[in-house]
C-alpha cells in the first residue's frame, strides 16, 4: 500500500472521528480525505507520476494534504526544512529535479524562486481568533505573495478518483550524517508503512485505548514524519498539530484533548520540566513518552518520570535509538522491555551486531553496530555510496555508532564513530564525559568535542550551557572536580566554555559550530 492507500483506510473507517487539531480548528477524517483528493487533482497541474515535489512546510494540516496528494499522484515528496534559507532550498531542487516547490507564507524566498511556488496560508485551518492574532503577529513575515499562488486555493477542486503509484521511492529525507556527510536518503511507501504496523510494540496499552497524540516533531525529519503524523493518520489518533514548540502551549493541549502519547527530543522534555505549568498539570491521560533524535541522558529520563508520577500519569518516558536510514526508530524501551540505560531492544524482524569492521564481537564489546531489518532505506540520492555491506555471508547497514550489546540483547550506545576522542591513544567517549556534566546542579546541558593537543593528539574541550542564576566560576570550579572524580585522567576536560549551545534542525547539538 502507498502512503496515501494507508491513510484512506483509516479514514475511511473512521470518518468522524477527529484528526487534526490545529489552533482551535478542528478537521474529521472524512473532511481530511476530501481535502488530500482535491488538493491532488489540483496538483495535477503541476506534477505527474515520479515527478518530485519538494515540502518546505512546518507541521501544519496542509502539509499533511500535501504530502498525501503529493503521494497520491505517485510523485516523491521531498522533504526540507522549513526555516532553511533560499539558496539551500534552491540548490536541494535542482539536486533532485524538484519540479515543484511548495512552502508557506513565512518563508523568505517565497516570493523569488525561480520555479512554480505554492504558498500555504498558516491560519487557514486555524480557528477565527487564532488565525486573526496569527497574522496580526506575523504580518512583517509573512509580507505580500500572489494569493492566485495559495496552496488552499486547490482545495476547490473536485476530488480525484485515480491514484498512482510511485516506481520506486515515495520519500525523500535529509540525512542526520549519521555515516558521514549529510545525504538524501530515499524510502518507498512501505518502509513507513510496516515501521507503523509495530505500533503494538510501542505503547504499553492496546492501540483502541489511545486517542490522541501531541505532533510537535517536525515532517521533515523521520521521527516527525513517521512515528507523528503517518502514525495517527493510519491508526486513528487525533494529531494535536503545532507550528513551533512551546511548553505552556502543549501544557494546555494535554489537558483539553486528553492527549495520550508524547514524542519528542531531549530538549523538548527539558524545556517541560522548566515550564511550571507543566510541573503543576493533571498529566493523567499521558500513557507513554518517548524521546529520540540525540542520546537522552539517564538524569532527564528520572527527573520527567518523577514529574509524569506527581502529575496522576503511569507513563514511562521511554528512549530509542534509530537513523534516517531506517526511517527513525529500530530499537526502543517499552513497557515490555525497559533497562535503564539501555538505548532500546530491537523492533520485531530487526536484528543488530557489533562489528570491529572486519568480524562480529561477542557481548560486552564496544564496536560499530550494524543493523539487519526490514525497514531500510532504497538507497542515498545520486550516489552508489552506500552503508549497507556483507558481512558473514549477509547484508548489514553498518551505523558508524559505536555500541555493545548486553546478553539480553538490549542496546546500548557509546557514541558517534566520528566523535570519538583519543586522548594519548585512549579512547574517550563524548557521551560519558557529558552523562557526569549533565548531572550537575546549575547545568542545563553540555557537549563535549576533541581538539587538538601538541603532546596527546587531542584533548577533551567541553562547552557548557548553564541554568539562570549560576555563577561562572563556581560553576567551572564544580565541573572540574566532578569530572576528576568521576572520570578517568583522558577524559577530564582541559577547556571549558560557558555558552549557549546551538542546535541543529532537529534538535540535536551542532557540534560543528564547536571549536
Amino acid at each position: 500500500m502507498t502512503l496515501y492507500e494507508s491513510f484512506k483506510a483509516c479514514a475511511e473507517a473512521n470518518p468522524q472521528k477527529t484528526a487534526m487539531v490545529f489552533y482551535g480548528g478542528r478537521i474529521k477524517f472524512s473532511k481530511l480525505l476530501e481535502y488530500v483528493n482535491r488538493a491532488a487533482n489540483g496538483l495535477k497541474e503541476f506534477v505527474k507520476k515520479d515527478d518530485v515535489v519538494t515540502l518546505c512546510v512546518p507541521n501544519s494540516p496542509s502539509a499533511a494534504i500535501a504530502l498525501y496528494a503529493v503521494n497520491k499522484l505517485g510523485a516523491i515528496a521531498n522533504l526540507v526544512h522549513p526555516l532553511s534559507k533560499k539558496d539551500s532550498v534552491v540548490d536541494c531542487m535542482k539536486k533532485v529535479g524538484s519540479k515543484l516547490l511548495i512552502t508557506y507564507d513565512q518563508f523568505e524566498g517565497k516570493n523569488d524562486v525561480d520555479c512554480n511556488v505554492l504558498i500555504s496560508d498558516s491560519s487557514y485551518f486555524m480557528s477565527g481568533i487564532a488565525g486573526i492574532y496569527y497574522r496580526a503577529a506575523f504580518r512583517k513575515k509573512i509580507g505580500k505573495y500572489d494569493k492566485s499562488k495559495r496552496f488552499e486555493n486547490l482545495l476547490r477542486y473536485p476530488e480525484l478518483i485515480e491514484t498512482q503509484k510511485p516506481t520506486r521511492a515515495a520519500v525523500y529525507l535529509p540525512s542526520g550524517g549519521s555515516t558521514g556527510e549529510p545525504k538524501i536518503i530515499m524510502h518507498s511507501d512501505e518502509a513507513f508503512n510496516r515501521l507503523c504496523d509495530h505500533v503494538e510494540f510501542f505503547l504499553s496499552q492496546p492501540v483502541k485505548n489511545y486517542n490522541a497524540m501531541y505532533s510537535v516533531l517536525p515532517i521533515f525529519h523521520g521521527f516527525g514524519l513517521c512515528m507523528n503524523l503517518h502514525i495517527c493518520m493510519t491508526k486513528c489518533f487525533t494529531s494535536v498539530m503545532t507550528l513551533k514548540f512551546n511548553a505552556k502551549s502543549m501544557t494546555k493541549a494535554i489537558k483539553k484533548e486528553g492527549v495520550n502519547i508524547l514524542t519528542g527530543v531531549p530538549a523538548m522534555f527539558t524545556k517541560l520540566l522548566a515550564c511550571n505549568e507543566f510541573l503543576k498539570a493533571d498529566l493523567s491521560s499521558i500513557k507513554d513518552c518517548f524521546v529520540g533524535g540525540d542520546s537522552a541522558p539517564q538524569e532527564l529520563v528520572d527527573r520527567f518520570n518523577e514529574v509524569l508520577k506527581r502529575g496522576g500519569s503511569s507513563a514511562k518516558l521511554h528512549v530509542g535509538y534509530g537513523l534516517t536510514e531506517t526511517v527513525t526508530v529500530c530499537a526502543v524501551t517499552n513497557a515490555k522491555y525497559d533497562r535503564e540505560g539501555s538505548a532500546g531492544y530491537p523492533l520485531p524482524g530487526t536484528r543488530f551486531c557489533i562489528t570491529d569492521g572486519h568480524k562480529k564481537l561477542g557481548i560486552g564489546e564496544v564496536g560499530e553496530l550494524c543493523i539487519r531489518t526490514p525497514i531500510m532505506m532504497l538507497g542515498y540520492y545520486g550516489t552508489d555510496e552506500s552503508p549497507i555491506k556483507m558481512l558473514d555471508g549477509e547484508e548489514w547497514l553498518f551505523t558508524g555508532d559505536l555500541c555493545y550489546l548486553d546478553s539480553d540483547g538490549y542496546l546500548f550506545f557509546k557514541q558517534r564513530q566520528k566523535n570519538m576522542i583519543k586522548v594519548s591513544g585512549v579512547p574517550v567517549f563524548p557521551s560519558e564525559v557529558e552523562n557526569v556534566v549533565t548531572k550537575i546542579d546549575g547545568v542545563k546541558n553540555a557537549a563535549a568535542i576533541g581538539i587538538p593537543d601538541a603532546q596527546k593528539g587531542e584533548v577533551v574541550k567541553l562547552f557548557v550551557e548553564k541554568a539562570d542564576g549560576v555563577n561562572d566560576d563556581e560553576l567551572i570550579a564544580r565541573i572540574k572536580a566532578e569530572c576528576k572524580d568521576k572520570l578517568i585522567v583522558y577524559a577530564v576536560p582541559k577547556q571549558i566554555v560557558i555558552c549557549t549551545l546551538p542546535l541543529n534542525a532537529i534538535g540535536k547539538v551542532d557540534r560543528k559550530l564547536l571549536k
